[in-house]
């Protein structure tokens, strides 16, 4: 199902219809660390610090490992291309510490999407419980 969901979100990404999907989708293009492929899928990302995006997927996500050793990668964000470099996030207690960050930022729906709640400031178990499932990538953007 989520290949076909990809299937039909990837080119409306690449589109001037990008609109409504760019504010919380891009498209990731890197080069596949077996087939040597390059592959372009949709992720959800948000605008973190000047110059950075952060995108966020569960833990057994495919595309994770391919962006491990630091690779530069392309995102397409808001009908404009850019070269980035990856750091994924994984150790759980750097995730968490990010998830208390992210629930400080953010709004309360951003924090729903990566399973915090909405409705109030996070508890320590909570923030637990989301990092369990959940990794991260901070994409530098080479401008």
């Amino acid at each position: 199902m989520i290949r076909a969901a990809n299937r039909l979100v990837r080119p409306l990404l690449a589109s001037r219809l990008h609109g409504i999907l760019s504010r919380f989708l891009m498209l990731l293009t890197y080069t596949g660390r077996k087939s040597g492929r390059r592959i372009t899928i949709p992720v959800g990302y948000f605008d973190w610090d000047p110059g950075t995006v952060l995108a966020s997927t569960f833990s057994h996500s495919n595309w994770i490992p391919n962006l491990r050793i630091g690779p530069t990668v392309h995102l397409r964000i808001h009908g404009r291309d850019y070269e980035a470099v990856p750091t994924v996030i994984e150790d759980h207690t750097a995730i968490t510490e990010l998830l208390a960050e992210f629930a400080h930022r953010k709004s309360p729906r951003e924090a729903k999407m990566v399973g915090l709640p909405g409705d109030r400031k996070p508890t320590p178990e909570e923030l637990h419980e989301a990092g369990e499932t959940r990794r991260f990538v901070l994409f530098r953007l080479q401008i």
